[in-house]
């Protein structure tokens, strides 16, 4: 399983993810951590390439969120050989940016601090998770974050879903504000083979309801090791 986050964010999101799976791996994106970061969506995957490369990756379920979701999707439509299955969180096929975003990130980035997590977090949220997610954001470079926001705000691959054909599992807060659930439920009518889950939540599942998405999560795993098991057991037959 390869973990990949989202704009402006760091593998530190998976963290309860990574506890709860085994054979798990949460990635930092260039710029990130460390190194420096990329303007397109293209770009990314490429970096996850060379990673899955460098470490010999394959027959990988992808799960990524937000601008990680965007990277899966074009990981998933340029290199599927290496995908067993993919999994989109809070995500779209276009992911459209505010404008008042762009702006306070260029004026103001202590505010735009305070913005983004507004948008991210939901109404639920406790104030540890949006500590967490301010102090994240605080320690990137400015510089690498608008350019994830404006890598998002390219990216559109809405009338290329149809040639993803690797089982794909979406999960979508409910309260999500930054890729609402229209977004989710275009993916899941236009992607073959992929189903629907909904958590209550804002835009970061994985921090505020963490043992509901590992427990969907776990189930499209099992769902995928049967298929497995079957279909070995036909080839054999």
């Amino acid at each position: 399983m390869l973990f990949i986050h989202g704009a402006g964010g760091n593998s530190k999101i998976w963290e309860r993810q990574i506890k709860f799976f085994g054979n798990a791996i949460a990635i930092d994106l260039p710029g990130h951590g460390v190194g420096e970061g990329k303007k397109t969506i293209e770009e990314y995957v490429e970096e996850v390439k060379k990673f899955c490369d460098e470490n010999n990756l394959k027959n990988l379920v992808i799960i990524g969120h937000s601008m990680g979701g965007a990277i899966a999707l074009e990981f998933a439509l340029n290199h599927i050989e290496y995908l067993k299955a993919l999994v989109l969180v809070c995500t779209g096929a276009k992911l459209r940016v505010a404008p008042i975003i762009f702006e306070t990130l260029k004026t103001n980035y202590a505010q735009a601090v305070e913005l983004v997590a507004d948008y991210v977090l939901g109404d639920k949220a406790t104030d540890e998770i949006k500590m967490k997610v301010k102090e994240e954001m605080r320690n990137m470079s400015p510089q690498v974050v608008y350019s994830d926001f404006e890598a998002c705000d390219k990216f559109n691959v809405m009338d290329r879903l149809n040639e993803i054909k690797v089982p794909t599992l979406i999960i979508c807060g409910s309260k999500d504000k930054l890729t609402p659930l229209k977004y989710a439920k275009y993916l899941r009518d236009n992607i073959q083979n992929s189903k629907l889950k909904i958590i209550r939540a804002g835009h970061m599942v994985m921090l505020e309801k963490p043992d509901e998405f590992n427990e969907k999560l776990e189930g499209f795993i099992k769902e995928l090791n049967k298929l497995a098991k079957k279909s070995r057991g036909i080839e054999k037959s």
